[in-house]
């Protein structure tokens, strides 16, 4: 697999991902494939995974991911993105709010025969918590 193949799988992850495409999400995720999310206490399997991606397109609309940077090394990809939707219905218990959010994050990814086997991802929560009125802004130190 060459990197620019890994690339493009990293690619249409994301494509997919703002889609909520559970087909094309099955199809690049391997069968043991885990997930480290800064989110989440401990690893995601697949099943966890595509749950969780579609309760937040659930509680997002319009989502759209940009990729802003795409590395790629052996059998490893990291992309940096930016994810933009509206708040548009429940989001871990908080009703929509309406707002539109525009949040940075980034995420490896390993990658053999084609699938993605592990993928660790860290985005600014507390941003998007404070974009979405749920969190008060951070004040600045003196």
């Amino acid at each position: 697999m060459t990197t620019e193949e890994s690339k493009a799988i990293a690619r249409r992850f994301f494509e997919a991902l703002g889609a909520n495409d559970q087909a094309v999400l099955n199809e690049l995720l391997a069968p043991d494939f885990v997930a480290h999310h800064a989110a989440t206490p401990g690893p995601l399997n697949r099943a966890a995974l595509l749950q969780g991606i579609s309760m937040v397109s659930m509680a997002f609309s319009d989502n759209d991911y940009t990729i802003e940077d795409q590395i790629a090394e052996g059998d490893r990809v990291a992309t940096r993105i930016t994810w933009r939707a509206t708040h548009t219905g429940d989001f871990q218990g908080h009703a929509p709010t309406g707002k539109q959010i525009e949040v940075s994050g980034f995420a490896i990814e390993h990658h053999k025969d084609g699938k993605i086997v592990e993928r660790w991802l860290n985005y600014d929560q507390l941003g998007m918590m404070q974009q979405l009125g749920l969190v008060p802004p951070t004040q600045p130190t003196k």
